[in-house]
């Protein structure tokens, strides 16, 4: 999508050093070499045995590095939010929310249970909290919500963008 931003954010993690990604590389390949060396007392189907390991190996491997390399990428556009994940150089846009859907935004600790929400999408990291925001929309008359971690500048610029939806009238009041 082409779309000129008002804001584009990253949201930082707890970077992992490289001695922990050589570290973990080494430990794996030790256990799978083991495992690999102990199917070799099979009888039969070893040579299945070994490639399954290998292959159940290089999707955990896998999952570990998107985990540990992807961020989240929050922007703001003339009329809408955007949740990106970005691994590497690439980025995919995961959520499209237009402004006019968003029917306030809190904070996570004022968040409640609704048997009415739909589902709920998490653009933080396990270990944050603290300045986390519950953002509540709907689309197709279903009630969603969305919890990010937004710096001033973005909650400065959504608020103003949802008091003065292009109209310069308010159409919400936001809850910061």
């Amino acid at each position: 999508m082409s779309e000129e931003y008002y804001a584009r954010e990253v949201l930082k993690k707890k970077r992992k050093t490289t001695a922990f990604f050589f570290i973990t590389g080494f430990l794996s390949i030790i256990i799978l070499n083991n495992l690999i060396t102990l199917t070799n007392k099979l009888s039969s189907n070893r040579n299945i045995v070994s490639v399954g390991l290998i292959i159940v190996f290089g999707v955990m491997i896998f999952l570990l590095m998107e985990r540990y390399i992807s961020v989240y990428v929050y922007k703001i556009g003339k009329d809408a939010i955007i949740f990106a994940k970005k691994t590497g150089n690439r980025e995919n846009d995961i959520l499209y929310i237009k402004l006019d859907e968003i029917e306030n935004i809190k904070d996570l600790r004022e968040m409640e249970p609704n048997s009415e929400v739909k589902e709920t999408y998490y653009f933080v990291y396990s270990d944050m909290e603290e300045g986390c925001k519950v953002c509540e929309f709907k689309k197709e008359n279903k009630l969603y919500r969305f919890v990010f971690l937004p710096s001033e500048r973005i909650l400065r610029i959504l608020d103003r963008k949802l008091n003065h939806h292009g109209h310069g009238r308010p159409i919400k009041k936001v809850q910061l």
